[in-house]
């Protein structure tokens, strides 16, 4: 599945007037969550797996919201864009190990060659 994922950052300036459309394939339900506590070792679980070989760590997060008690897990390809958004904010890396898979990218000769 070598997808590639482009995260978009944003600040809104009116949250109430921020009206998401995320794809119901892709997307459960929208939240809100704060970054800190991507960096942290707290609520958070692993597990390792393997993919094309190669060891690597999913990330589990658990969230629950003050107002509902609502509780969320965010996980996977989310919890991995988030602990480095979370990083580069905060400017100091997570309080545990990333181990991101170490993919083998196809080589590209030229754009009708691929080895």
């Amino acid at each position: 599945h070598l997808l590639r994922v482009v995260p978009v950052i944003g600040i809104l300036t009116d949250k109430k007037a921020f009206k998401p459309t995320p794809n119901p394939a892709e997307v459960d339900e929208v939240f809100d969550a704060p970054l800190e506590i991507f960096i942290k070792d707290k609520n958070r679980t692993e597990e390792e797996r393997e993919w094309m070989g190669e060891k690597y760590l999913l990330h589990f997060f658990e969230y629950e919201t003050e107002k509902e008690k609502r509780k969320y897990i965010i996980w996977g390809l989310t919890a991995g864009v988030l602990i480095r958004a979370a990083s580069l904010v905060y400017q100091q890396p997570p309080a545990f190990l990333e181990q991101n898979p170490k993919f083998k990218f196809p080589k590209i000769v030229d754009r009708n060659t691929v080895m």
